[in-house]
């Protein structure tokens, strides 16, 4: 991660797959980075006969975000700097909580860097190998849940006694780094198949084509809505949102322990 600033601004294609229950989904786009939070996202995706698109534009300070799914367009703004101070208290005083979402969504709140960062935090990379394709080396490294995460899950979260983590929490992180440059190319997040040991991919971001040190200006990082459509701020909102959803986990998390049917807060979870 730390040596991901000394390759920004950078560009490259990137795949997005995404498997739920069976069913795959794939975009496909670019991604721009530039230094201080500026980032560019464009995906599109085609789902049956149903075409969609999303674009995620972050001039530093405000993240712009405009969906497409057939003919209907929504264009919504967020004050970054704010997000991130609330969702950074919100984990000093309870620790960091998956969300069904957010596997994808922190790619557009702090780009690349913060996406490594948050594994980082929530992570424990305990294998680390090296293999080459087309005659590239890369290091491949994986983790697990580390316990701080783990002990932030609640009994509504779990399967009924069972040690295996909800639907949408992956089991494992495996990320793909190239040896000479250091960039990480493939992000996999894996989930374990219901009474079997066998990993298969839930989410992954596969960025090709990269250009590093790209000669980026600041109008790349500049968001222009389709004509005709209305941006609405939903900064409050969002920030709302993640106060309800932590919240209420601290609250189902307390009616558990109180029941006794949750472990004790120093002790993760087995998996």
């Amino acid at each position: 991660r730390a040596k991901l600033k000394d390759l920004v601004p950078f560009q490259a294609e990137i795949v997005e797959t995404i498997v739920v229950r069976g069913k795959k989904f794939r975009a496909t786009g670019k991604y721009m980075q530039g230094a201080g939070n500026k980032l560019r996202l464009e995906f599109e995706l085609e789902v049956g006969r149903t075409k969609g698109s999303l674009v995620q534009v972050c001039d530093g300070t405000t993240l712009f975000t405009q969906q497409k799914i057939g003919l209907i367009v929504q264009a919504t703004r967020r004050n970054v700097p704010k997000i991130l101070k609330e969702m950074k208290q919100l984990a000093s005083k309870s620790g960091p909580r998956p969300r069904p979402d957010q596997f994808e969504a922190d790619l557009g709140l702090g780009g690349l860097d913060a996406l490594l960062g948050s594994l980082e935090q929530t992570m424990s990379f305990t294998v680390r190998r090296e293999q080459t394709f087309q005659n590239r080396p890369f290091i491949i490294i994986e983790g697990t849940w580390n316990a701080t995460f783990l002990e932030t899950l609640t009994d509504d979260d779990a399967q009924d006694s069972s040690d295996e983590l909800p639907e949408y929490v992956p089991d494992r992180v495996r990320i793909y780094i190239d040896k000479a440059t250091q960039f990480p190319h493939r992000i996999v997040y894996l989930k374990r198949a219901v009474n079997r040991g066998v990993l298969r991919p839930m989410v992954s971001l596969e960025f090709r084509n990269v250009q590093l040190n790209a000669p980026l200006t600041d109008d790349a990082f500049v968001f222009k809505p389709d004509t005709g459509v209305r941006v609405q701020d939903i900064t409050k909102q969002y920030i709302q949102q993640i106060q309800q959803a932590r919240s209420g986990a601290t609250a189902a998390g307390a009616t558990a322990g109180r029941t006794g049917n949750s472990p004790p807060a120093s002790q993760p979870r087995p998996r």
